[in-house]
């Protein structure tokens, strides 16, 4: 499996959590996570062990739509054991609920994986021009 490729979808082992050192944004102590994924569609969700309360909906990134994937500081690739770029599996963070209309995804801290670890960082980037409630597509019926 391709780590930046478009509409990749992850099949994550259903009994072994991802470890994020550093937490994700609003849940710093939440380290392992599991992924919840139906089999089918590119939205998987991604459930706090430790914290019940955190859970994301996250979609692959998307080339296509946004272009390159971001470069992950060389500080996190070494947190989660990246030795190359081509080695992250990029991940959005979805909001259902941000808008009446749209699912909108956060364009300024998309997810990094490192799918063979089973580690993963947020990637939290300072460009002020990313979209944090960018139109990822419309509300289910």
């Amino acid at each position: 499996m391709a780590a930046t490729a478009t509409k990749t979808v992850m099949k994550p082992e259903a009994n072994e959590a991802f470890y994020f050192p550093q937490g994700l944004a609003g849940f710093s102590d939440a380290h392992e996570f599991g992924f919840i994924y139906e089999g089918h569609g590119d939205i998987v969700c991604l459930q706090s062990i430790d914290s019940p309360e955190a859970a994301f909906l996250l979609t692959p990134w998307d080339e296509e739509r946004l272009g390159a994937a971001p470069k992950l500081p060389n500080e996190q690739c070494s947190c989660i054991n990246i030795d190359e770029q081509s080695q992250i599996m990029w991940m959005l963070v979805l909001n259902p609920f941000a808008d009446k209309q749209w699912v909108t995804a956060n364009l300024r801290a998309p997810i990094a994986l490192n799918l063979e670890a089973r580690m993963g960082v947020q990637c939290i980037r300072a460009d002020s021009e990313l979209e944090i409630r960018y139109r990822w597509m419309k509300q289910p019926a």
